[in-house]
């Protein structure tokens, strides 16, 4: 009730105390113009009594030389007080003013030239025409002045002040001319023509005076300029018009008979003296009517400034007692509501979500009246248990379906691992090369049903079971990351640091960029790479790129997901596009990871994930360190083998989506890194390493015709390798080249695939026997 006039009254009294204080500021500014103006009479009084002095000669003579340069240095001393105060920052001196006085600036700045020539004896007249022009533009830029006085009291007084100046300057004229035919013995025709034309102007400026002054101003330039002086100053004037020749008079007196240079002297100065006094006391009111204005404006900016302020403390005063009673009741309810909302209400969800649902008592706002407050009160009780009670039954199914997911994942985890043992199992026995390589999709599959069950249980908010209980090469992490995705064959594992990734969060790492990976081969092309490279972090721990040459994301989109990656709230189901992202974000949360999502740039396409893993979980690796080829089940183990380590060489072209998943070891599936891969390659490549002896050498010099593969002779008829490039086992095909045949058969050469078949499976045997064997076993998985 109170608000709405306090504020119309506040409102109103700033106004016009800002309206008081411009005003205040504006009289202050004229008060500078006027101290200003003050400045330029002696300025005009010097240049006048400089041009006097030099009338005082004949023409061709030169005036005395002291007294001539004293009144001219009188005249630059006030010029320089009349130019500082022009040119300083405060004086608020207008366009057209300032335009004024830089015509006063280049007149008075031609002063030496003009005393140089009065000193050589220059013409009388002359000299008195240009100290005229000079007086001219000074008075020019008293007007200007004038002008921009704001308030209409002090316009009209400066306005005539100025005419008093004006009339005061024709004055001194008629003093230069008239001292000047005195001197002279005669007035000239254009002398006489002066005088004429500066007493009409005279009669001018007085009577323009007395339009603008008011009648104390007039009574008082009547009552001050007047007396013998001035009345015989008039007469001299009229007296020395009547020694000039005309046509009705070519022989008139002689002008020394009318007028005595004494008596001008002496009643000119008076008359000057008179009118500089009018001058004088007219400029002193002006200032004094700034002064007085300005502190009125003042005073009024205060008196309403301290009624506003009694005002205000007035309407509290009101507000404080009549109100108290009140507002008390609503301002109890609404601390009490901003607390339920901000503390109690989010900590009770919080609680919720981890201890799961149990009945919740709410304490009641503590305002008990009846009327309406009270009212208002039980009503906000109503609905802070309604919101509790809510809370309760989502906690309550949310636990239900957390409890659902986690019991399907883990049974459906239960059934891949044994669909995988089974298969690998299979594999072993298996010989047929075709029948080898569904087995191996198949594996593949069951890996990829394994890793979206363990994604439904991180965002259920359960741990997985597999985890490694040893430090992991970070490289053999990439690359078992790799190996959890559909098309393993298009990702580039690039050279990383020789580091480590500590067990516990070697798993999580590995799903976390496994997601990125299939994301990234997903949307790129079939036909392209996906490259995976680890740097070292500033401050410590590693910094992984994922780069993918695929559609990328719109700036929107890629802050969506960028935000999605840092969200570890999962309350909400996400859209089935968007599911890997919050996994992303859980796995990351867990361990401190940082996920961010970045443009390629205008010129590349495709983009960057990067992956930063704090220092925490990076260790540097031991001598005896664990790979997580040999803890991974071998399916995965194979399959991380056979993701590329480095770039493909130039004109490599990346295997299509839907070829044989073991495709990737056609001589380009080998890690550069590992010299018993390197190996491994000859049987693919049919050549060694450069520099290494070949293991299997015979005597290639028995028939330099035939063709050799890593110095064994094949056999003369070998098969064609199957379509995913298979061995198929031969009778009698593993024996070395060379080696009789037991039942006296030729020597037979043994084909490269076969050779490689057989130690593949040599290898699975062996590894699942140091598995079954329980020996052995650094980076196994936690049951």
């Amino acid at each position: 009730m109170l608000l709405v006039p306090v504020a119309v009254a506040v409102g109103t009294g700033v106004l016009q105390i800002r309206g008081y204080v411009v005003r205040a500021d504006s009289y202050a500014s004229i008060g500078k113009l006027v101290t200003l103006r003050s400045a330029l009479t002696p300025l005009v009084a010097a240049v006048q009594d400089e041009r006097a002095h030099q009338a005082d000669r004949v023409d061709g003579a030169s005036p005395e030389a002291n007294a001539f340069h004293e009144r001219g240095a009188v005249t630059t001393r006030a010029f320089e007080l009349v130019r500082g105060l022009a040119e300083d920052p405060g004086t608020p001196v207008g366009e057209v003013a300032s335009a004024r006085f830089a015509e006063v600036t280049t007149q008075v700045n031609a002063l030496p030239q003009l005393r140089q020539s009065i000193d050589a004896g220059s013409d009388v007249s002359v000299s008195v025409i240009a100290y005229t022009t000079v007086l001219r533009s000074m008075l020019d830029f008293d007007q200007a002045l004038v002008n921009e006085f704001g308030d209409a009291t002090l316009a009209s007084t400066g306005g005539a002040l100025h005419n008093l100046q004006m009339a005061g300057e024709q004055l001194s004229l008629q003093h230069a001319v008239l001292l000047a035919g005195v001197s002279r013995g005669r007035v000239l025709d254009s002398e006489a023509t002066m005088l004429d034309q500066s007493q009409l102007r005279y009669l001018d400026r007085v009577a323009d005076f007395a339009a603008l002054a008011t009648s104390g101003q007039r009574d008082l330039r009547t009552q001050t300029v007047n007396g013998r002086d001035v009345l015989d100053r008039d007469r001299m004037v009229r007296d020395a018009l009547t020694t000039v020749a005309t046509a009705d008079d070519p022989d008139p007196p002689a002008l020394a008979t009318k007028v005595s240079i004494g008596d001008w002297e002496t009643a000119s100065h008076a008359t000057d003296t008179l009118v500089n006094k009018v001058l004088v006391s007219l400029e002193g009111e002006l200032a004094d009517t700034v002064a007085t204005l300005q502190d009125e404006t003042s005073d009024q900016a205060g008196l309403i400034s301290m009624v506003l302020l009694a005002s205000l403390l007035a309407a509290v005063g009101v507000g404080v007692v009549f109100g108290n009673n009140m507002i008390r009741s609503l301002l109890t309810l609404r601390r009490t509501a901003l607390h339920v909302a901000q503390h109690q209400l989010p900590e009770l969800v919080a609680d919720l979500r981890e201890e799961g649902a149990s009945e919740v008592v709410i304490e009641p706002v503590a305002v008990h009246t009846t009327e309406e407050f009270g009212q208002l009160a039980r009503a906000f009780d109503a609905v802070h248990q309604q919101a509790v009670g809510s809370a309760v039954e989502q906690a309550r199914l949310r636990g239900g379906l957390r409890n659902t997911f986690v019991n399907l994942s883990r049974r459906s985890q239960g059934l891949v691992e044994r669909q995988l043992r089974l298969m690998e199992e299979l594999e072993r026995k298996e010989e047929n090369p075709q029948q080898l390589a569904n087995l191996f999709k198949l594996d593949h599959l069951a890996t990829r049903m394994r890793r979206n069950n363990e994604n439904l249980m991180v965002l259920s908010g359960t741990d997985v079971t597999r985890r490694f209980s040893k430090p992991i090469p970070l490289g053999d992490v990439l690359r078992a990351a790799a190996s959890e995705i559909e098309h393993y064959q298009r990702v580039v594992v690039q050279t990383t640091p020789q580091v480590e990734v500590v067990g516990y969060a070697a798993s999580d790492l590995v799903r976390l960029i496994a997601e990125l990976l299939d994301n990234a081969t997903a949307f790129s092309p079939p036909r392209s790479h996906v490259v995976i490279v680890g740097r070292p972090r500033n401050g410590g721990g590693v910094v992984i790129d994922v780069i993918d040459e695929g559609v990328g994301m719109a700036p929107p989109e890629l802050e969506a997901a960028n935000v999605r990656l840092r969200s570890v709230d999962t309350d909400e189901l996400p859209a089935s596009r968007q599911m890997g992202h919050f996994v992303i974000a859980r796995l990351a949360a867990r361990h401190q990871v940082e996920v961010t999502l970045v443009d390629q740039g205008p010129h590349r396409d495709g983009l960057r994930a990067v992956v930063g893993v704090p220092p925490e979980l990076i260790r540097q690796p031991s001598a005896t360190a664990p790979t997580v080829v040999d803890a991974l089940p071998s399916p995965a183990a194979r399959r991380a083998q056979a993701v590329p380590s480095a770039r493909p060489r130039p004109g490599a072209t990346p295997a299509p989506g839907n070829d044989g998943e073991w495709s990737s070891f056609r001589g380009k599936a080998v890690d550069d890194d590992d010299p018993s891969a390197a190996t491994r390659a000859v049987w693919f490549k049919g050549k060694l390493p450069t520099g290494e002896a070949p293991r299997h050498r015979l005597d290639d010099a028995a028939d330099p015709a035939a063709p050799r593969t890593n110095g064994v002779k094949p056999d003369p008829t070998p098969e064609p390798d199957s379509e995913v490039d298979l061995p198929k086992r031969r009778p009698r095909g593993n024996l070395v080249a060379g080696r009789p045949d037991p039942g006296g058969a030729a020597p037979a050469r043994r084909d490269p695939n076969a050779t490689r078949g057989f130690l593949s499976n040599y290898q699975t045997g062996i590894r699942q026997g140091v598995r079954d064997s329980g020996d052995h076993r650094p980076a196994q998985e936690n049951p």
